[in-house]
């Protein structure tokens, strides 16, 4: 009884013991993590950030590195046309459309200064005057070449948010004018960023300093320069570039979009309601700092064959899709490496010629089954177009093997055809040979039979060779039976 009442005493004090251990592990794991939250909100306090919401976001994880009040509903201002480029872009459907001219109405004129009624413009001169100059009139434009009006196009607009899960996100403009009818938040503006640099046409102008737009008439024309709306651009040296607009109100501040690739690492980052002047200062403190603390949890390593391309008309149909940069995973503290899966995406349609580098696809990168990050696929080599067997997919070397195969199987066959031809030449002679040594045969026989009087109708000497044959059966069958 006593033995089994201290058994009972020292389980519940080693209970008693293991409960407080817990409760000090969890303290003080709290307060280094208190600790740390403290440490960086001291130092992001000491950056002096002007926005009223910001964060910078990993575009390779979809990870959360930094951000204040990123889920406050603000103007959208360059969202906008961000995703006005986004939906101009699903909307074109060859190179050649690029070509393609609008012409500014009456209306379209009274939307701003860039351009005057009468005035044509190339479909390719608006993007680019939306994406890199961030002009709001061309987004106007641009929204009535694509959709007839500005209804529909902000009706693409708000379907591509929908696409993107956006919940905090609803546009009434295509240029991000003001209206109180809009609204979008930091948080997902950088989605909508990180969404928007799959696009090779973005990608490719957020890296240009300066745009040239020409606007003609009938008469005449003239030359409309654009300097690049990012200030980041040229000052951030991993700077990718981004796109900025100036709200209405308050007239001083603007909304700024941009990217930065740090160790192999993307990073989007995004100030709202910023003060115009600070904003490229304080876009590189915020994304100098994110680098240094974001996730890096690699899972693939650059510069790796993920798949092969098949490229119509080029000189090689199969080419191996490299991936261009590391590709990372940020995972919850509560989620499990189990949740990470890859895709292996190749794009269809790939037609030569290419330039080395170009993008043929992707290497996606799956969290919990949600899209998280990508890397581009690349080729590595310049792809020239091809012969006309290409346009089927046989490449150049393969044409030649088939080539070759031909003309050896034609050789082949012309060297049978030719063979059974001889020796059917042959067979014809050896017949006639055979025919006329046959007939000398004859002739020697019948020379022989001559000579010697053998003839099948010729007289037979009684004394030599006895009664002949036919005069004895003739004898026989003349011969009357009744008088032997």
């Amino acid at each position: 009884m006593f033995n089994r009442l201290n058994a009972k005493r020292i389980k519940t004090l080693v209970v008693a013991i293991i409960s407080v251990m817990l409760m000090l592990v969890s303290t003080i794991s709290f307060n280094v993590q208190a600790a740390g939250n403290s440490d960086t909100a001291k130092l992001l306090a000491s950056y002096n950030i002007s926005s009223s919401s910001y964060i910078v976001m990993s575009g390779s994880t979809s990870e959360v590195v930094i951000e204040k009040h990123a889920e406050r509903k603000m103007q959208p201002g360059a969202v906008a046309m961000l995703l006005n480029a986004m939906v101009a872009l699903d909307h074109i459907r060859s190179d050649e459309e690029y070509e393609n001219v609008m012409d500014v109405t009456e209306k379209l004129a009274s939307l701003g200064n860039t351009y005057v009624q009468g005035e044509s413009i190339k479909v390719g001169d608006l993007l680019n005057a939306v994406l890199i100059g961030g002009d709001m009139q061309s987004a106007d434009i641009l929204a009535k070449y694509i959709s007839g009006n500005r209804a529909n196009f902000v009706k693409d607009m708000n379907i591509k948010v929908q696409e993107l899960r956006l919940m905090d996100t609803q546009f009434d403009n295509p240029s991000g004018a003001y209206s109180p009818q809009q609204y979008t938040t930091a948080a997902d503006a950088a989605v909508i960023m990180q969404a928007a640099l799959r696009y090779e046409e973005i990608k490719e102008a957020f890296t240009e300093s300066t745009t040239t737009v020409t606007a003609f008439t009938k008469d005449n024309s003239r030359k409309i320069h654009f300097a690049a709306s990012s200030p980041l651009l040229g000052v951030y040296k991993d700077g990718l570039g981004g796109i900025k607009s100036t709200l209405g109100e308050p007239a001083n501040n603007s909304q700024y979009l941009a990217a930065a690739e740090k160790d192999a690492m993307q990073f989007i980052v995004v100030l709202m309601d910023s003060n115009d002047s600070s904003i490229a200062n304080e876009a590189t403190k915020l994304l100098d700092y994110a680098s240094t603390i974001a996730t890096r949890d690699e899972v693939v390593q650059a510069d790796k064959i993920a798949g092969y391309a098949l490229v119509r008309g080029g000189e090689k149909v199969r080419v191996p899709a490299y991936t261009e940069t590391k590709g990372f995973a940020y995972v919850p503290p509560e989620g499990s490496k189990e949740l990470v899966e890859t895709e292996t995406v190749i794009f269809d349609g790939i037609t030569a010629p290419l330039d080395a580098g170009s993008k043929v696809g992707e290497f996606r990168i799956y969290v919990a089954d949600e899209l998280k990050g990508t890397v581009d696929l690349v080729t590595k080599e310049k792809i020239e177009k091809g012969w006309p067997p290409s346009l089927i997919y046989i490449s150049n070397t393969v044409s030649i093997v088939l080539a070759s195969v031909l003309a050896l199987a034609l050789l082949l066959a012309l060297r049978i055809l030719y063979v059974k031809h001889k020796r059917k030449k042959m067979r014809e002679l050896n017949r006639r040979l055979q025919i006329r040594e046959m007939a000398l045969r004859q002739m020697e026989i019948d020379e022989d039979r001559k000579r010697r009087n053998w003839t099948y109708g010729g007289n037979y000497e009684a004394e030599d060779f006895g009664p002949r044959t036919s005069d004895i059966r003739r004898e026989t069958l003349g011969r009357d039976p009744d008088n032997d």
